[in-house]
């Protein structure tokens, strides 16, 4: 409440106890706009193993998994734009990972930014986890924290000790042996699983991994000698490499392991490390070069659909490798062009392709453009008269969906592209948005017609979990910028009735079509579609 003097009045530890009780809680806190709790009370010791008092001036984040603090970071973002978070469930700072219902809501509605109230109740059985769809993407994030950036200064502590990545494979026994092992010898690590029995593994204050490594193998063998463990750890030091190089491989490298394990890894050129891929890259950097110039590569169409009449709205174009790249997935193409820094070139070379099928055809089309090339001036400079000169951008057919956000360093950068593109009738769009508290950031700071929901999310809306109130909170968020949102990985009936329940618009994935040549664009075109061709999203 105002005070004589039109002051807004601190919240009374009276009120904070009504808020208490709001959720059914065993844990209150109050945090300020820059996520530290200023106040706390209720069963900490016995959820936490500490009293209240301990956690005044620490980020709230700390109290929950580091597994789930990238989604407590989004959280917090959620709390502040909504004003308040719906339950969902996350899993406790302890030794077990205990999950607990959290909720929240802002003591402050009317103001840009104020402290808000968190609570922390038991949940219901079974659990459903609100980070499910973003653990891969936490340990993408911190591991590129751990990366010496452009400018540091040398001999700094973390130049000098970036530390290592470890990644874990269970080749052989119960894979479920190493999340219960791992959790009891290293519980404050940051962990995402991969896949099943492949994990990835950061000690959360950057230091070295190795003996968490070796008191893993041990424990395991220990407790059964059936289970064999690969491990490889990945170097985080620059070694040379540029920012867009190291964080490409590193992506790369999270996301080979979590296909093809140790023995992918080796495959692909990991034994040197992410230089080691990289320079791998780099000896094929003049046939991929050739292969960008000579369009050794189709395009398919995937349709998007309107969730309420089910007719098309538009179609995502994706790129196949072909001839002598026939052998790589799209991710591997992309992957390999943008580490040996050709990405521009893709980029635009497929933007031509798609105005052309876009004219021709009288589709409306979505393009992807990568994060690191939206950047770009010149880039943005020689797309813009692309699409001046494409019929179907001048009758506003037209999309660029801006792939890869976690390569975006500079918002202003990424504002002004999409600006320039709507100028021209252009639509701006956001993939796979959900996957980081960036997303939401980016949201802010560009204009944006249309966003992608990451695909993941799709089994924990339709299940009815807690994850559910989380998704809407993106989706609403998403409204409230003016965007409309595309739930990707649509297969089923009931997938398609649970995303348009929470206000998505659009709807992709086989349900609707699988990527094909446009049907209006005669065959002799564009070359026909591999027998056997991967399925991608985009």
């Amino acid at each position: 409440m105002p005070d004589k003097a039109g002051r807004a009045e601190p919240a009374s530890p009276g009120n904070r106890f009504v808020a208490f009780t709001f959720a059914a809680s065993e844990m209150v806190v109050e945090v300020s706009p820059a996520g530290q709790i200023t106040y706390a009370s209720g069963a900490f010791r016995s959820r936490l193993g500490t009293v209240p008092e301990t956690f005044i001036g620490r980020p709230l984040t700390e109290m929950v998994a580091p597994c789930d603090q990238d989604a407590m970071e989004t959280a917090l973002v959620l709390l502040q734009e909504r004003g308040r978070l719906l339950p969902c469930i996350v899993r406790l700072a302890n030794a077990s990972r205990s999950a607990a219902v959290m909720a929240g809501l802002k003591l402050a509605p009317d103001s840009r930014e104020s402290a808000v109230c968190v609570t922390f109740g038991l949940p219901p059985a079974p659990a459903t986890l609100v980070s499910q769809a973003t653990t891969a993407h936490r340990i993408l994030v911190a591991a590129q924290a751990r990366m010496p950036q452009p400018g540091q200064v040398p001999g700094s502590t973390l130049a000098t000790q970036p530390g290592h990545l470890a990644l874990l494979e269970v080749t052989s026994g119960d894979r479920q042996a190493l999340t219960t092992v791992l959790d009891e010898i290293a519980p404050h690590a940051i962990t995402s699983e991969l896949a099943p029995g492949r994990y990835g593994v950061l000690n959360p204050a950057g230091e070295d991994v190795s003996h968490i490594v070796l008191m893993l193998d041990a424990a395991l063998q220990r407790r059964d000698r059936h289970v064999v463990m690969a491990s490889r750890q990945v170097s985080l030091a620059d070694q040379g490499l540029t920012t867009v190089q190291a964080t490409q491989a590193l992506r790369q490298a999270l996301a080979i392991f979590a296909k093809d394990g140790t023995a992918g890894m080796d495959k692909a050129g990991f034994q040197g490390g992410l230089a080691g891929y990289v320079d791998n890259a780099m000896l094929q950097a003049t046939s991929l070069r050739r292969a960008i110039a000579q369009q050794d590569f189709s395009i398919l169409y995937q349709p998007i659909v309107a969730l309420d009449t089910r007719r098309l709205h538009h179609y995502e174009a994706l790129l196949r490798p072909q001839r002598g790249m026939s052998s790589r997935s799209p991710q591997e193409f992309v992957a390999l062009v943008e580490a040996v820094g050709l990405a521009d070139e893709l980029d635009m070379a497929v933007a031509g392709i798609v105005c052309e099928d876009a004219d021709r055809a009288g589709a409306s089309i979505a393009v992807n453009i990568s994060g690191h090339s939206i950047q770009n001036p010149a880039f943005r400079d020689g797309l813009l008269a692309l699409f001046q000169n494409s019929r179907a951008a001048r009758e506003g057919r037209m999309l660029v969906e801006m792939t890869e956000t976690a390569q975006v360093d500079s918002m202003n950068e990424v504002a002004e592209t999409a600006r320039r593109l709507r100028e021209l009738g252009v639509k701006f769009c956001i993939d796979d948005f959900g996957a980081g508290a960036a997303d939401i950031r980016l949201l802010r700071a560009a204009p944006t017609d249309i966003v992608k929901l990451d695909g993941s999310f799709v089994p924990g809306i339709i299940g009815g979990g807690r994850e559910r109130a989380f998704v809407i909170g993106m989706v609403e968020i998403a409204g409230a910028a003016g965007a409309m949102v595309v739930a990707e990985r649509v297969e089923t009936e009931a997938e398609a009735e649970a995303v348009a329940a929470i206000g998505a618009h659009f709807g992709q994935g086989w349900l609707f079509g699988r990527p094909a040549p446009l049907p209006a664009l005669p065959s002799a075109h564009r070359p026909a579609r591999r027998t056997g061709a991967r399925e991608s999203w985009g």
